[in-house]
């Protein structure tokens, strides 16, 4: 941890992890809502179905205005870009420009994502890169941690045009320290190879191949218990309000407390593939018990939904520790990639779901047998994956 301080530049891009974080938390689960107030259930997720496939679209082709633009002036121009966004999406009652200013609000914020893992990446140092990472999650998770409960208290005292604007106002200071220290950086000589070249380059690589399925089978967990574990839970007798005030933040906590110390021992003493096989096989057998257990004690869900961040975040420490171990500053492409499996996952949840909607419906646990089916088939690629260690 002394090393990664005294990094200044480092310590300045944690500043705007944090920042970005809370920009991008204080709104996450009024949105949907809000959207709500204007538009119907099926119209809603076309929405988020349209932004996540603008913003993977936008974070894989993101490489090339890095290189054109340099990270620091498209950092600078995203932040403004998304602070106009923010607050026009908050005054405006039109239906048009809303649904406009929200896929560009989810575009906008998935490019602000890439830049900030570029900045991580050029401060970071080989040997350390566990130990960075992890922080670098467990503070972007701290920061989500706690921001549903200042939109929560805003909604309840003011308004959801506030809500709004509190979030562009986190965007404030991250202009501030960007443009006050991260200015004059100098940015590596980026390859140019483009995103198809990236993407094959990775998937005939066994070992990024390898973090790349982790990362996306981890973000596919994350988009499984966003939109479906509410539903299910319902359906056995857990309400909403007990789901989000008390199961939630419980579970959430291993997110804050276990990634900075997995990076660690990456670094230190085991490799990231034990690691990251033994997340996702914790990560199957949670999933699997969401099928089996059917009951409406919270407490019971509490210890399942824990035990499954414990695994999702062995795995996703240890996809962002390997990858990032195995790229350098220069490949702005294959950080694109590599961010892009988060808003992919979604792509991917909400794709299935769609496709199988009549039925989970009546069965929404149907949606966790192929997740937990999927965990089980990923482990096969990783297991050629050659150690760091």
């Amino acid at each position: 941890m002394h090393t990664i301080t005294r990094n200044k530049l480092l310590v300045v891009t944690y500043m705007l992890t944090i920042l970005y974080a809370l920009h991008y938390g204080i709104p996450l689960y009024a949105s949907s809502t809000y959207l709500h107030e204007f538009f119907d259930t099926s119209f809603v997720s076309v929405l988020y179905l349209l932004g996540s496939t603008g913003a993977l679209i936008a974070a894989l082709s993101v490489s090339k205005h890095i290189r054109k633009f340099h990270t620091y002036s498209f950092t600078f121009g995203l932040t403004i870009a998304e602070i106009i966004v923010t607050v026009i999406f908050a005054l405006t009652h039109n239906v048009y420009i809303l649904g406009l200013m929200f896929i560009a609000h989810f575009i906008l914020q998935a490019l602000l994502y890439v830049c900030l893992n570029v900045l991580i990446e050029s401060f970071s140092k080989y040997a350390d890169t566990g130990s960075i990472r992890g922080l670098f999650l467990a503070l972007l998770n701290v920061a989500i941690l706690i921001s549903p409960l200042i939109g929560g208290t805003i909604i309840s005292h003011a308004s959801f045009e506030i809500l709004y604007i509190t979030s562009a106002v986190m965007l404030v200071p991250f202009l501030f320290f960007l443009h006050k220290y991260l200015s004059h950086i100098k940015d590596p000589a980026y390859h140019s190879t483009d995103m198809l070249q990236s993407l094959s380059l990775a998937w005939k690589n066994k070992n990024l191949r390898a973090a790349l399925i982790a990362s996306l089978l981890v973000n596919c967990f994350y988009g499984v218990m966003i939109i479906y574990s509410p539903l299910y839970l319902g359906t056995i007798g857990i309400s909403l309000t007990t789901y989000l005030t008390y199961i939630l933040p419980l579970a959430l906590i291993p997110l804050v407390v276990l990634p900075y110390e997995l990076g660690y021992l990456a670094d230190s003493r085991f490799g990231e593939k034990e690691l990251m096989i033994g997340g996702l096989l914790i990560l199957a057998i949670t999933v699997f018990l969401c099928v089996i257990v059917t009951s409406s004690n919270p407490l019971t869900w509490v210890f399942i939904f824990i035990a499954s961040r414990i695994g999702a975040a062995c795995v996703e420490t240890m996809a962002f520790t390997y990858y990032f171990k195995k790229i350098g500053p220069e490949d702005a492409s294959l950080t694109a990639l590599f961010t892009g499996t988060q808003v992919m996952g979604t792509v991917i949840v909400g794709t299935v779901g769609f496709a199988i909607a009549p039925l989970v419906v009546e069965r929404p646990q149907l949606i966790f047998v192929i997740l937990g089916c999927a965990l089980l088939v990923s482990v096969y690629y990783i297991l050629p994956m050659r150690d760091t260690r």
